[in-house]
């Protein structure tokens, strides 16, 4: 425990996001163990013989292998129906190399070493998946990506696939090799010990204990010494960005509720006539306003116009209308959205003001179920003057760092619903 806590100590300051993640976990010794660490359920487990014998340089690269493990969230996420957890731990592997095969040190990963052990059987078999496969996709993929760099002996992956994608590529390769292909029963019984993802289980508090962390990094642009390939790999691979359009279908399905009407003609589906029944009306028409101020950037703005249009798109609200503000309104008619309409059309650059876009909406109130305003929150806080409605409005920020400087205000002196969109 000693040579662990001793590591961990010195990535304070060099390693910051990995001493951030690994303190979430509980550091437990595991008498018996036959793999070196293993992770979930918010704990790392040691093999404490291993530690004994390790060296700290390697039991330093296995402790980063495992936080990068954690990052990635692959001990946590939503697992396929059925999965096999040794298959999981393959796929993590790969994942983790093809990201991070520098800072990897030469320690041994089960899923490399799996991959290797089949780019030598694909090179010497002339079926390798059997000859049903022959000319396949599948085929063409293996034969391309399980390549052994003839000079280093490192395996050569062409292709980056995500988590799950890797998953489902070696579940294929085991089941062929396995079963149909040619030298059946290779399998990846001699590359993985099942003890080594025992531990591994949906959970979306470690998931969110994770994304915490990550955030807190990025507001902050703390990454540490290897922080180039770990941003690279979470940005790229990893999920923890905060779905902005679940908060959008909770918000829509707040504003359904307020549409809420009794009536006597349609029987309560419990109580019969004996009670009034109720029916909602459908429509979510929204009103988006779309801060086209001079603080606004084109990526910011091309980001609001993505949303807007994945709104449009998934079918999460019926009707779209579009203002544009600055320290006005720029369109005093607020445009309809449809599939080919041009957001770019719209120019502002001057200062900001709320309160015009929002006072259109309260004399406009009887028209819309709610407002959605697009901004990056730079601007003189505005008032709410109509009672009820505060919560039929969604602030959605350009970036988390936004969010984190203007929801107190946005939430506790207005009163609104606010998110940020996680580009």
């Amino acid at each position: 425990m000693h040579k662990i806590k001793k590591i961990i100590s010195s990535w304070f300051l060099s390693k910051p996001l990995l001493y951030s993640v690994i303190t979430t976990h509980e550091l437990v010794p595991k008498d018996g163990l036959s793999v070196p660490l293993r992770t979930g359920r918010l704990r790392i487990e040691y093999s404490p013989e291993f530690l004994e014998k390790c060296d700290d340089s390697v039991l330093e690269k296995y402790l980063e292998t495992e936080c990068y493990r954690i990052l990635l969230g692959h001990p946590y996420k939503r697992q396929p129906y059925k999965a096999d957890k040794k298959i999981l731990l393959l796929a993590s592997d790969i994942t983790i190399y093809q990201y991070l095969k520098k800072e990897l040190g030469g320690i041994v990963l089960a899923g490399v070493e799996y991959l290797k052990n089949e780019a030598v059987r694909f090179a010497m078999l002339t079926h390798p998946l059997g000859e049903k496969w022959s000319g396949s996709d599948e085929l063409k993929f293996f034969q391309k990506n399980l390549v052994i760099d003839r000079k280093t002996g490192e395996l050569i992956l062409c292709d980056k696939l995500s988590f799950e994608e890797w998953y489902n590529k070696i579940h294929f390769l085991i089941k062929e090799t396995s079963i149909g292909g040619e030298n059946a029963g290779s399998g990846e019984g001699a590359f993985i010990n099942s003890e080594a993802s025992d531990l591994w289980e949906e959970n979306e508090e470690a998931l969110s204990l994770v994304k915490d962390e990550i955030q807190k990094v990025q507001v902050s642009d703390s990454w540490g010494e290897n922080g180039g390939d770990i941003e690279r790999a979470v940005k790229e691979d990893a999920d923890f960005s905060f779905d902005y359009r679940h908060a959008l279908t909770k918000f829509r399905s707040s504003i359904i509720s307020n549409s809420r009407r009794l009536t006597r003609m349609k029987p309560s589906r419990r109580y019969g006539f004996n009670a009034m029944g109720s029916r909602y009306e459908r429509k979510a028409d929204i009103l988006i306003a779309v801060d086209v101020s001079g603080s606004i950037t084109d990526e910011s703005f091309n980001h609001f116009c993505h949303a807007i249009k994945n709104f449009f798109f998934l079918g999460i609200i019926e009707k779209i209308d579009l203002i544009f503000f600055d320290v006005n309104l720029k369109n005093t008619t607020p445009l309809e959205f449809r599939k080919n309409v041009d957001l770019n059309k719209i120019k502002g650059k001057g200062g900001t003001n709320f309160q015009p876009p929002l006072d259109y909406f309260f004399e406009h109130k009887d028209k819309y179920n709610g407002m959605i305003i697009f901004t990056d929150g730079e601007g003189d806080i505005s008032r709410i003057k109509t009672p009820g409605t505060k919560k039929s409005i969604l602030w959605i920020l350009d970036s988390f760092t936004a969010y984190n400087k203007c929801r107190q205000w946005i939430t506790k002196e207005l009163g609104c619903e606010v998110t940020y969109l996680p580009f």
